[in-house]
């Protein structure tokens, strides 16, 4: 079997990465990292910087190398050397691939990808997340698939999204980035045994998982265990340690609509009794107690990007008409089922 040696630029921008989508041959339509063909003479990064103008009409810089791929295709070995880039310039031109989108960590598996470049993603997910790359293999391979057999508010890309929220918050503390990692994509690993204590069952799943030996001493397992125990932590129950404050907080996403809508749900669901008027009247009283200033709800992180929205969501409640406006049309589109 013939060998074809190639090159693939990572562009990454922030915390995402460059995809493109072919637009020809025998693999159209599925995802790749730009790059091609290395010709005689070039080195690595020579030939990347000529493929990216060709394809895109770009100028990059080469970072670094990340990682060398081998994958056999029916027809070929393929031997893929993959370098981290960033673009000079914002400009791009799609010359040959059919679309083009970025990819945060989240979003790495929304696309299909041709087969060798999937090997990288969790590499990628390391890099974007700045964790130790062999543990993001594990989680990747081991743990956020487990998440497939829940309910769809819980599937992976919940998983996906908390891990990655929780690590963005985690800039403004000094922690270990791997032992978040690992406890915010364990955190609902309890719901495969139980809904209702599945943050408990998650602990208990947590300090049985001898693989976590392999970076984790006991005392850092029993940071993660607890960390998943602690994410639903309420205003009677604290999370006991910054992790729990990460994890807790990167589950919790404060939507103003959203919450009013909720609100709505559960009085038809558990006060059938009431009239419109009721429902509202118990809309606001809710709002009021838990979400207004002074309320219960606590934000555990201060730096989370609730906090902004729980400020757009006390504008609402402070401001009556406006309230009203929003609870009259929820109130109708849930009437009308």
């Amino acid at each position: 079997m013939k060998t074809i040696e190639v090159v693939a630029a990572i562009i990454r921008k922030g915390d995402s990465i460059f995809a493109t989508q072919r637009g020809y041959g025998p693999w159209k339509d599925w995802w790749e990292f730009p790059g091609g063909k290395m010709e005689a003479g070039e080195t690595g990064e020579q030939a990347l910087k000529r493929e990216i103008r060709e394809e895109l009409n770009a100028d990059i810089r080469v970072e670094k190398h990340l990682r060398t791929i081998e994958w056999d295709y029916p027809e070929f070995h393929l031997l893929m050397h993959c370098y981290l880039c960033a673009l000079s310039s914002e400009q791009m031109h799609l010359n040959e691939h059919e679309a083009a989108k970025w990819l945060d960590y989240p979003r790495l598996n929304e696309v299909r990808w041709l087969p060798a470049d999937e090997q990288l993603l969790p590499v990628l997910a390391a890099e974007l997340l700045g964790v130790d790359e062999r543990l993001s293999a594990f989680v990747e391979a081991e743990i956020i698939p487990r998440y497939a057999a829940f309910d769809k508010a819980h599937r992976e890309d919940h998983a996906r999204s908390v891990v990655q929220r929780a690590l963005q918050m985690a800039a403004f503390y000094p922690v270990d980035r791997n032992i978040l990692y690992a406890a915010a994509a364990c955190h609902d690993l309890g719901l495969e045994v139980d809904r209702k204590t599945h943050h408990l069952e998650s602990g208990r799943i947590i300090r049985g998982m001898a693989r976590l030996g392999e970076w984790f001493g006991p005392e850092q397992t029993e940071t993660i265990a607890q960390a998943a125990e602690d994410h639903r932590a309420s205003s009677d129950h604290e999370p006991r340690s910054i992790y729990g404050r990460l994890v807790a907080e990167a589950d919790r996403l404060i939507e103003p609509e959203q919450i009013i809508r909720r609100t709505v749900q559960f009085g038809l669901s558990h006060y059938p009794e009431l009239d419109k008027e009721g429902h509202w009247m118990r809309t606001v009283e809710h709002l009021h107690e838990k979400y207004y200033y002074g309320g219960y709800l606590k934000l555990w992180i201060p730096e989370s990007p609730n906090a902004a929205k729980l400020e757009q969501l006390r504008k609402i409640i402070a401001d009556e008409s406006a309230l009203k406006g929003v609870f009259d049309r929820i109130w109708k589109e849930e009437m009308q089922g």
